[in-house]
């Protein structure tokens, strides 16, 4: 019987024993975070949300890049953009200039080197929408926006579109919406 009574005593103790480390480890809220499992739904938010702000950066830094150019590339194509977008508001005041319905220019297609830059054409989205944004940015009064049109040769060709009548793509939307933050 003295061994029953050590057996019980023994359990007893460790009951004690256990008891108190459960008190001291409940009381330890670091500890019990730390026994907190992640659900993948968390983890996967978390990623989704880092992506997303990484996203937004990228998006961010690149408007900056024409905004605040630090290449001579990125000035040159503004300069060559501004350029096209007064010729072209040369060629509609001569068209208007002429007065004649039955004879007048019906295309106001141009070239320039923004035409022949891989960033700029193409499908997508493009670089060109950074450089139509900057456009808009800085050019509030402008009557056009600038366009990047392909003919059925595959040459690409700038035009312009009346500011009233451009819609801009979902992601000029999103750049718009990030710079405007």
């Amino acid at each position: 019987m003295s061994d029953s009574g050590a057996d019980t005593k023994s359990v007893s103790q460790a009951l004690a024993d256990f008891s108190e480390k459960f008190a001291r480890f409940a009381a330890d809220t670091q500890a019990v975070e730390e026994l907190k499992v992640e659900s993948p739904l968390k983890t996967l938010q978390h990623q989704i949300n880092e992506r997303e702000t990484e996203r937004i950066s990228l998006l961010r830094r690149q408007f900056l890049e024409y905004a605040c150019p630090m290449t001579s590339d990125i000035e040159e194509d503004e300069e060559a953009l501004l350029k096209a977008y007064k010729l072209y508001c040369m060629l509609v005041e001569a068209n208007e200039a002429a007065g004649d319905t039955t004879t007048h220019l019906r295309d106001f297609s141009l070239t320039s080197p923004l035409c022949r830059k891989s960033e700029y054409i193409g499908g997508g989205d493009g670089r060109f929408c950074y450089l139509r944004l900057w456009f808009a940015a800085t050019n509030p009064d402008a009557l056009f926006m600038p366009v990047m049109e392909q003919d059925s040769n595959g040459n690409w060709y700038l035009t312009f579109v009346e500011k009233e009548l451009w819609k801009p793509t979902l992601f000029e939307k999103e750049i718009m919406q990030v710079v405007g933050e």
